[in-house]
């Protein structure tokens, strides 16, 4: 079970990926939003994605909605607002700034959040009682 929910977390997770990146990537690239807030609103239009695809499909959760929301949420905030602004912050240091800089900046901060969301959504959506 392990490995399966593995698996499809990693393809739910790069299909999340890339709607949150061209998201991103049209509101800071094309549009010129700064990084942090276009990272805000892509972020929050990929976690809605992400919670139906989670619930349903990685987890095959057994718990009700009600029971899963408020952790998904908390998980998610903490992953996604905390987690990847710190590293699009960071990234800059490093590697200076510019369109390509943001792209790269974005897939560090995603992998940094995708890390944090398995075990935080695991711990949310599967039953321990099993």
């Amino acid at each position: 079970m392990m490995k399966n929910s593995f698996v499809r977390f990693v393809l739910v997770g790069g299909a999340n990926f890339l709607l949150d990146l061209g998201i991103f990537t049209l509101l800071a690239n094309v549009l010129g939003w700064d990084k942090i807030p276009a990272n805000v609103v892509s972020v929050s239009v990929a976690m809605t994605f992400s919670f139906v695809m989670n619930y349903h499909f990685v987890w095959r959760s057994s718990k009700n909605l009600a029971q899963t929301i408020a952790g998904f949420f908390i998980v998610s905030i903490f992953s996604n607002y905390v987690v990847q602004n710190i590293v699009l912050s960071l990234v800059p240091m490093f590697i200076g700034e510019g369109e390509t800089q943001n792209i790269i900046g974005k897939f560090c901060a995603s992998f940094a959040g995708m890390i944090t969301n398995y075990f935080g959504y695991k711990f949310v959506f599967t039953d321990r009682k099993k």
